[in-house]
């Protein structure tokens, strides 16, 4: 029996999997052979499902959720016909952002910045480079901070729990665009 996460159940219809159920190995044991599980709580999952496979799933971008469905392809995990059109179907969704995009990207003149590696994962994926100039920061929900000026200041909504696993990183991607488009349109 595979077990999955809440947050994480759309994997299983990007993986063509029938026979699993939600759980919630972050607070109990779950007795499943497989626990698909979000990145970087390993170690907390592994001490309450010590007898469970634990395969942690990168979902910050496209690229990383892509990454996580061949790793579970190598695994034997899915039907491998449903995952391959889903992994290009993800493929196709990304490539549209991006070239729907290339032209503000490539041409966006401030600098963009995080302290969030999670950010700076999707910065990198839409292909912001480093410019001179002045400095956009974005910044996730979860960290916000009392003292913050919030001139020039994105808050990144990252986990909206009513939308499904590929809307949520299509949402922050578009979030972010338009936050800077928005931005700019303000400057003018």
């Amino acid at each position: 029996m595979i077990g999955v996460s809440k947050m994480y159940s759309e994997i299983i219809d990007l993986l063509g999997i029938e026979d699993f159920k939600i759980v919630n190995p972050y607070n109990s044991d779950c007795n499943c052979e497989y626990i698909l599980i979000s990145k970087g709580y390993f170690d907390k999952v592994r001490k309450l499902n010590p007898n469970s496979k634990i395969i942690e799933i990168n979902s910050a971008t496209f690229l990383d959720i892509i990454e996580s469905l061949e790793n579970l392809k190598t695994e034997n995990i899915g039907n491998i016909d449903i995952t391959n059109q889903s992994i290009e179907n993800l493929k196709k969704l990304d490539f549209k952002i991006k070239n729907d995009n290339f032209e503000f990207v490539k041409n966006f003149e401030c600098n963009i910045d995080s302290d969030s590696k999670f950010i700076k994962r999707i910065l990198d994926d839409l292909g912001f480079e480093h410019k001179n100039g002045s400095t956009i920061k974005i910044i996730p929900d979860y960290n916000l901070k009392e003292d913050l000026d919030l001139n020039d200041i994105i808050i990144l909504k990252t986990h909206r729990y009513d939308l499904k696993l590929v809307e949520r990183i299509e949402n922050r991607y578009m979030s972010i665009l338009n936050s800077l488009n928005n931005i700019i349109l303000g400057k003018t």
